[in-house]
């Protein structure tokens, strides 16, 4: 289905070998290193320590990038946690050392590849973070061909292909958050979090198609300025201006090809809206395209799939 390989200056990558349709499910991993809210530097080395030779060298070939003020932090945490552990809290089994002592260095590595590759989970997933040994080769597009969403109840991290992809093509994967923002904004964290300046086809303002889709973004953000503006000062009020709010950012997304979990989240919330309104025929148009994006992104094994499920379900007996 995929093969990991260079990726040109990206280092390496994921490639699809043959024609992978919309709603394929291209991963299914398990974390290789994984924290939760509310855990610390200190505990992602420590779980570090406990991978087995095999996983330890997976997790230790995943690239990095470190500014200056990152490395000094963490050699600060790194030298913190060496000092405050001690023998009998670190090994216990009555000071044998059983995992060995802690070093430095190696700290700080991990927590350079860690920070470089964890996925964030969301605060309702078993886990904050986790490294994944096979999906964290996937690289970045702001308009990605894919999508990734932690499935609690199988405990894995599972890839879906958003859109048809060709043969030969690279699987991508937005780093970053949909927002709408523009080029500039997501240029500087990608920087700043990743060590790379994206030349995906949305950051290439040498095409057509990119100066357009910025032109979207800023026009979009613009708008919903002026919304939030006009909500302060009261000028704004009810669900028309709010339902006009979501279809703007949903035809910016369809604009730029992104679909995912946060267009499928704008048709819902369409759809919530257009039932408020009693516009029960498109409410439940809205619905099922949200669910149909669900299916694409999420497998329809998700408990959120069964949710938009449950939705179009209930506004069909509206009907």
């Amino acid at each position: 289905m995929y093969e990991i390989r260079t990726a040109g200056l990206k280092g390496l990558g994921v490639f699809s070998k043959a024609f992978l349709p919309r709603g394929t499910r291209i991963f299914s991993e398990a974390p290789l290193l994984a924290i939760r809210s509310g855990q610390s530097a200190g505990d992602i080395y420590l779980a570090s320590r406990f991978l087995s030779p095999v996983d330890k060298g997976r997790l230790l070939g995943l690239s990095t990038h470190v500014t200056n003020e990152l490395k000094i932090m963490r050699w600060s945490q790194a030298a913190w946690y060496t000092l405050t552990n001690t023998v009998s809290e670190i090994f216990g089994w009555k000071g044998k050392g059983v995992i060995g002592w802690p070093n430095p260095k190696e700290h700080v590595t991990v927590l350079n590849i860690f920070r470089n590759n964890a996925f964030n989970l969301g605060p309702s997933s078993l886990f904050q973070q986790a490294v994944f040994p096979r999906i964290s080769r996937i690289n970045h597009s702001c308009v990605p061909n894919a999508q990734g969403n932690f499935h609690d109840e199988m405990g894995r991290f599972n890839v879906h292909a958003t859109r048809d992809i060709e043969g030969g093509e690279e699987v991508t994967l937005n780093y970053l958050r949909e927002l709408g923002t523009a080029r500039e904004s997501r240029q500087e964290r990608l920087w700043g979090g990743y060590g790379f300046a994206c030349e995906c086809p949305a950051c290439d303002l040498s095409s057509e198609r990119a100066r357009q889709g910025e032109e979207r973004r800023v026009k979009m953000h613009e708008e919903l300025a002026k919304y939030v503006e006009g909500m302060a000062s009261g000028a704004v009020l009810g669900l028309e201006a709010e339902l006009e709010a979501v279809q703007r950012f949903i035809r910016l997304l369809e604009g730029e090809g992104i679909a995912g979990r946060e267009l499928s989240t704008l048709y819902l919330e369409a759809a919530k809206l257009n039932q408020g309104y009693k516009k029960y025929e498109e409410a439940l148009r809205c619905a099922e395209r949200g669910l149909a994006i669900d299916g694409d992104c999420l497998g329809t094994d998700h408990p959120l799939y069964q949710n938009s499920l449950k939705a179009v379900h209930d506004l069909k007996r509206l009907q």
